[in-house]
């Protein structure tokens, strides 16, 4: 059993070492493309990868499967298959370290290290790159490995017959950052230079995928589209229409049709649909932080209104420090409930003395020479409450034989493998009965208003909540919103008001407590009269007293005996005061001991088994090429 839970236990942790061995973010991505005089696109590209990792997969790819086939004469210049390249070639990779470096497209001429083909993954090590083709993509993974560090990757190749020439103009349309990057991308710039400057008015350019990208002309030959912030999966395409002279080529695809105009139609119903999600956006906005301002005044108000209607007590006719009296005629197990709203085994060691007291129950000393020791006989059930004929079951029953049962007894069957779930059982069903006999009195007040409104809090901040991170707006109190609505429902749940009658009662048993407490503190004559003192030990008890309240008493008792021996005839206690003492810790210890042979045998179960820039454009993936990439 050892070794396989060592085992399981050393394959969670070698899982949770790979996990967390990679970690890491693109902090840049940027693409330079220069458009050839022969109609190829020179490509080169550079990936920054921060943190940890073993190095990362680049693949490229020339056709797009989701393009529809065209015929010369017939095309659809939305999605069309004439768009894919011909192929991909000259494939160069190679890293350098980038720590601490501005990441700029001046970067691209600084020396990087070439990587080396390695011929599979067995062999490879950093330094190494493998290469795979498999139907039109291209894989490249580089092997360089980083702890905390920044590594760029360089990788420069040629796209073959990129440009498509129509009659009036000539087009390239091109999907630089497909949907097989499964990273999110900081800082995506792109660069498009036409092969010369094209004074004409064929030059136009767009660019489609998320809208918050943006696309401009840095002047009569060069494209900038860039983004701060890109999500995984998503499409960048750039799509730019210029004068055909500036291609020099016989073997590129021909349309065989005027383009432009058609062209120029879709992509002003592209940016038209784009502006309006815009627009949209920029509403939902405006009325998502309304919603964020408006729940916190609300949530305030609510939580005011909760905290006085069913939170805060009722006022009380009761403000003394100290009582003396006995509360209510309900048993003394069920002042636990009232005081705690639970059932602690305080209770239970409580009724047991107070069935002793009532001469249910009849102990006498067993002799020992290392500690005193005792044994309970059960004499009678003479006016026992239901509750309490179940404890004496219990415990004379299952836990003892013919009647009987000793404090050795209790402990070996709440910590007994065999018996320990019938421990847990009978304490169980015994409290269950005192919560039913407290819940009787009416202590506390039953109302489900607070917890609706709680769950609806947190449903409404959950809502704003995603819309806020869906849309990616920037107020920083959004944030706060779970966690707010999660707290107020929390508070709502934890609400116990006392009625008029359970706060009353609530007091005086506090101060009860507070004269038992001080009881050491108080002069003979201001005491009650000592035929009361055993019971107040009992009661001393429920409030985890009885200790403190025991020794006092044995000092008071000293000084009575001091003043007159005549103030000792009232005191004639049916047992030693240490009886209580081990009657209180018998049960503790058998409880806590309970606890732990049953999670002892848990775990033993367990075990076993319009062109001119501006923003970018809807519509994204309709460009030839694609590919994607990962760190790994």
């Amino acid at each position: 059993m050892k070794k396989i839970l060592f085992l399981i236990f050393s394959l969670l942790m070698y899982i949770n070492v790979q996990a967390s061995s990679v970690n890491y973010n693109i902090t840049n991505f940027l693409i330079d493309a220069n458009i050839l005089e022969n109609g190829n696109l020179e490509m080169k590209e550079l990936i920054v990868l921060d943190g940890t990792f073993h190095g990362y997969v680049r693949e490229l790819e020339y056709k797009n499967p989701k393009l529809s086939d065209y015929t010369p004469g017939e095309i659809n210049f939305a999605n069309s298959a004439i768009y894919n390249a011909k192929g991909i070639s000259n494939v160069k990779v190679s890293t350098r370290n980038v720590t601490n470096e501005e990441i700029t497209f001046e970067t691209f001429q600084k020396i990087f290290t070439p990587l080396t083909r390695a011929l599979n993954e067995k062999i490879a090590k950093d330094g190494n790159f493998i290469y795979h083709n498999e139907e039109d993509i291209l894989s490249y993974k580089m092997y360089q490995s980083a702890e905390d560090e920044a590594i760029a990757f360089f990788v420069s190749y040629i796209v073959e017959d990129a440009v498509v020439i129509h009659e009036d103009v000539a087009e390239l349309y091109w999907n630089f950052i497909g949907t097989g990057f499964t990273d999110k991308i900081s800082n995506l710039q792109i660069k498009l230079h036409l092969p010369k400057e094209d004074n004409t008015d064929a030059f136009h350019g767009w660019a489609h995928g998320d809208i918050t990208g943006e696309i401009d002309f840095v002047d009569q030959k060069t494209i900038l589209a860039q983004m701060k912030s890109l999500d995984k999966n998503t499409v960048v395409d750039i799509r730019t229409t210029f004068d055909k002279s500036l291609i020099h080529s016989n073997t590129l695809r021909h349309s065989n049709e005027m383009a432009l105009e058609e062209i120029l139609k879709i992509e002003e119903k592209r940016a038209e649909d784009a502006n309006k999600q815009r627009e949209f956006i920029r509403t939902v906005r405006k009325i998502t932080k309304g919603m964020t301002y408006i729940y916190y005044v609300i949530l305030i108000i609510l939580w005011f209104y909760v905290y006085f209607k069913f939170d805060r007590e009722y006022k009380s006719e009761f403000n003394s420090k100290y009582y003396r009296e006995f509360t209510g005629s309900y048993s003394v197990e069920v002042i636990d409930y009232l005081m705690n709203k639970n059932i602690t085994p305080n209770a239970m060691s409580a009724s047991i003395m107070n069935l002793i007291y009532k001469k249910n129950i009849e102990v006498t000393e067993i002799p020992s020479e290392k500690k005193k020791k005792y044994k309970f006989i059960l004499k009678n059930n003479d006016k026992v409450t239901d509750t309490e004929q179940i404890l004496l079951d219990f415990l004379f029953e299952k836990v003892g034989k013919e009647n009987t049962f000793t404090t050795n007894d209790l402990e070996k069957y709440a910590k007994s493998s065999r018996t320990c779930e019938s421990f847990s059982k009978n304490y169980n069903e015994w409290k269950n009965c005192v919560i039913k006999d407290a819940e009787r009195e009416k202590f506390y007040e039953t109302n489900g208003i607070p917890i609706v409104t709680g769950i609806l809090v947190l449903l409404i901040s959950i809502l704003i909540f995603l819309v806020v991170m869906y849309y990616h707006i920037d107020l920083i109190s959004s944030y706060f919103l779970l966690p707010v609505g999660i707290l107020f429902l929390f508070y709502t749940i934890l609400i116990k008001k006392r009625t008029k009658k359970g706060n009353e009662d609530y007091l005086r048993w506090k101060a009860f407590k507070n004269f038992l407490n001080d009881f050491g503190n108080f002069k003979i004559k201001e005491l009650p009269e000592i035929a009361l003192w055993e019971k107040y030990l009992i009661y001393a008890t429920i409030f985890g007293l009885a200790d403190k309240v025991e020794k006092s008493m044995n000092v008071k008792i000293s000084e009575y005996q001091n003043v007159s021996s005549t103030y000792t005839t009232q005191w004639n206690p049916l047992y030693d005061w240490n009886l209580y003492h081990i009657i209180n810790r018998s049960v503790h210890t058998a409880f806590t001991s309970n606890m732990t042979a049953n999670q002892a045998n848990a775990n033993s179960r367990n075990s076993s088994g319009g062109g001119f820039g501006g923003g970018f454009s809807s519509g994204s993936g309709f460009g030839g090429g694609g590919g994607g990439g990962h760190g790994f």
